[in-house]
């Protein structure tokens, strides 16, 4: 099981429990080590899952939603197209960040979580006024996107995949 699977499995045990698990009962359940398990947890919060490690184990805080950071690449003139692939299937891009050559990581809010306020976005960047940030390196960024459930975040995904936008997570980003 690579490490992607196993992490989405670690939300999923803990997920359907009333009680909190321990560290050590998801490494026998799993077959890895208790330090796979706390550096997979330090990556699932890293994305946004609103984890806490109890003296009893780890708990979900029921209220959070789930996020999980992509990476994408795609021109200024796909922009719309990328996010209306996130808000048609439930999701709301949160922010967008880029890793520059010289400015290093910069990140930015957009709250973008429906179609309206997607055009409102496009909007203002074809204004003149602004470019996206994205068009500093060459079409390449992250999203910190959110959603009700991990299933919505994998829908969002799969479209984000089939439109040629979604690339793989480079290191960095989880630091």
């Amino acid at each position: 099981m690579d490490g992607e699977t196993r992490r989405k499995k670690i939300i999923e045990i803990i997920r359907k429990c009333d009680t909190p698990v321990s560290g050590t009962a998801l490494a026998k359940e799993l077959d890895v080590s208790r330090q796979v398990i706390v550096t997979d947890m330090a990556l699932i919060r890293a994305n946004g899952v609103d984890i806490t490690s109890t003296n009893r184990g780890y708990v979900i805080n029921a209220e959070s939603k789930c996020k999980r950071i992509i990476k994408s690449h795609h021109t200024d003139d796909e922009i719309l197209d990328e996010l209306y692939a996130i808000v048609d299937n439930g999701g709301c891009a949160e922010n967008i960040i880029i890793n520059h050559r010289y400015y290093n990581r910069l990140e930015a809010p957009l709250n973008v979580s429906s179609r309206r306020a997607a055009k409102e976005f496009m909007e203002a960047i074809k204004s003149g006024k602004s470019k996206s940030l994205s068009s500093a390196t060459s079409g390449y960024h992250y999203h910190v996107i959110s959603a009700d459930s991990e299933e919505t975040l994998d829908v969002i995904e799969e479209e984000l995949k089939e439109k040629g936008f979604w690339l793989p997570l480079d290191d960095w980003i989880l630091q």
